[in-house]
């Protein structure tokens, strides 16, 4: 754990500041459909989890911080667990999807939480995981202010996710919008035709 709870503190401006502006890149990348079971791991607030809007769907926001876990609590259909993603408090296979939405490069242990999202993954489901690329100026002044604030920050490039995402048996393909990569990984899919 982090000496200070930088999102404690940030919870209760935190969906002010950030809102679902990639809603349709998640719904088409996840193939959101009625009924899935989806995991936001790292998610916080449930503000990306919210934006999807699936009413239908069980979801799971699984974040350490109690703080944005209470803003969760708020947001109508989200179950918010309070869990390291590097140690998942749910049974292998219990998710039709999973989604981590900016938060990969807060946790501790990213090869640990490859594994686990790996593992809380149902064969033929999707995981997403969108994250700032390291390779942007402007995202490298942003890891250079998150070290200069103590966050326990470190930003991995998309081609680094993708081999972890690989070394346990993904199919995975990379999108870049804007400054951010969303690195899919299917599980059980193999690709249509030879990259």
């Amino acid at each position: 754990m982090p000496i200070f709870d930088h999102f404690n503190l940030l919870a209760p401006y935190y969906d002010q500041v950030l809102g679902g502006d990639h809603r349709e890149d998640w719904l088409r990348l996840l193939e959101i459909q009625p009924g899935l079971r989806l995991l936001d791991a790292g998610g916080g607030t449930g503000r990306v989890s919210q934006a999807l809007g699936c009413l239908s769907c069980t979801v799971i926001v699984a974040d350490a911080s109690r703080g944005m876990l209470r803003q969760a609590c708020a947001k109508h259909g989200l179950i918010p667990v309070q869990a390291q993603t590097e140690a998942l408090p749910f049974p292998a296979a219990s998710f039709d999807r999973v989604l981590m939405v900016d938060a990969f490069h807060h946790v501790a242990d990213q090869s640990a939480t490859i594994a686990q999202l790996w593992w809380a993954l149902k064969p033929g489901g999707r995981l997403l995981i969108e994250e700032p690329d390291i390779h942007r100026f402007s995202i490298k002044m942003i890891a250079l202010v998150e070290k200069m604030l103590l966050m326990r920050s470190h930003f991995r490039s998309p081609e680094w996710i993708v081999e972890m995402l690989r070394t346990q048996g993904a199919y995975v393909t990379v999108e870049q919008t804007g400054a951010n990569a969303f690195i899919l990984a299917r599980k059980g899919e193999l690709p249509s035709s030879p990259s």
